[in-house]
């Protein structure tokens, strides 16, 4: 963000969106319909009226195929979520985020405000509702991966300009345009975006989800409790972080790295088992493998730094 736009936007107000209130487990989606219905229309003399029944009938099957997977994953994860029935980790990420922010050097929030209804209505309301100079927006997210071995947490934050004077120092209309028509919160309306990703991989092997989530569980889901704590600390600060960059500016890169199989990336720092990550979408990555020690009172870790050691942010 140009420091032209950063001063203009002056005061902003923090919406951060949660709408889960329980950890889930992630799945693989099918995808077998939706290639198949790609080659149905590449089939010459099929017809397009074809080709589309043919899209169509696929598609819902792979809807069918994804509604089991999900119903599978949630029966395996029960027992976990049963165990953190009383964790407020929707309150814990939104006090981790807005506290980091908040600590950003003349980044003035006018208030901090945890909103469970994540939609484009619900968000365009809050926006034209606020008094602020601008509205920024953190949608936030956390699961166990497909094989639930790890936490993620991520979140996306957006920064729309709202006054006169922000929407003209951002490049748009000093004026937002009337309910009903260009949408206000559009993508290319965004004075800032940044999306970011915790990783916390258990420190154990299993060879059955249910073990993992075996793991997760014990002593009160103490490693996934960690993991929670250590992962909104890393978000928030990535976030204050990258809100501080000059644009355009270099980072510099280490090597090449994969926060999980088969998706490359660029490692930008690593200390202490913890690496930080860039992706070729402009993706953030932390990941780190947690201690077997992580959550126990001899291990106690400031919430400012991550349970596998802080790794500054190039």
């Amino acid at each position: 963000m140009s420091a032209q736009v950063a001063s203009a936007i002056q005061p902003v107000d923090l919406r951060i969106g949660i709408k889960q209130s329980e950890v889930y487990a992630a799945f693989e989606p099918s995808m077998g319909g939706a290639s198949a219905a790609a080659a149905c229309g590449a089939v010459p003399g099929l017809g397009i009226l074809l080709a589309a029944a043919c899209g169509g009938a696929l598609g819902a099957v792979d809807a069918t195929v994804n509604a089991s997977r999900a119903k599978t994953a949630d029966e395996i994860v029960r027992p976990l979520k049963d165990e953190t029935v009383d964790a407020k980790f929707d309150q814990l990420l939104t006090d981790a985020i807005g506290k980091s922010l908040q600590g950003i050097p003349k980044f003035q929030v006018s208030g901090t405000t945890l909103t469970k209804t994540v939609d484009p209505k619900a968000y365009e309301e809050t926006f034209r509702a606020s008094t602020a100079s601008a509205v920024m927006f953190v949608n936030v997210d956390y699961h166990v991966s497909p094989d639930f071995s790890t936490l993620q947490v991520t979140a996306r934050g957006l920064v729309y300009p709202r006054s006169s004077a922000a929407r003209t120092a951002a490049g748009l209309a000093a004026e937002l345009p009337a309910p009903g028509k260009d949408p206000v919160l559009a993508p290319n309306t965004a004075a800032y975006h940044v999306d970011v990703a915790y990783h916390a991989k258990l420190p154990v092997q299993a060879t059955a989800p249910a073990d993992y989530v075996a793991a997760w569980k014990a002593d009160n889901a103490r490693l996934l409790r960690a993991g929670m704590n250590d992962g909104a600390a890393q978000v928030g600060r990535l976030l204050a972080e990258d809100l501080q960059r000059a644009p355009d500016s270099q980072r510099t890169v280490i090597r090449k790295a994969e926060p999980a199989k088969g998706l490359p990336g660029d490692l930008l720092a690593e200390s202490n088992g913890g690496q930080l990550m860039l992706m070729p979408g402009g993706m953030l990555v932390f990941k780190t493998t947690l201690s077997k020690d992580a959550g126990t009172a001899s291990a106690a870790v400031p919430t400012a730094t991550s349970a596998a050691g802080t790794v500054a942010a190039q």
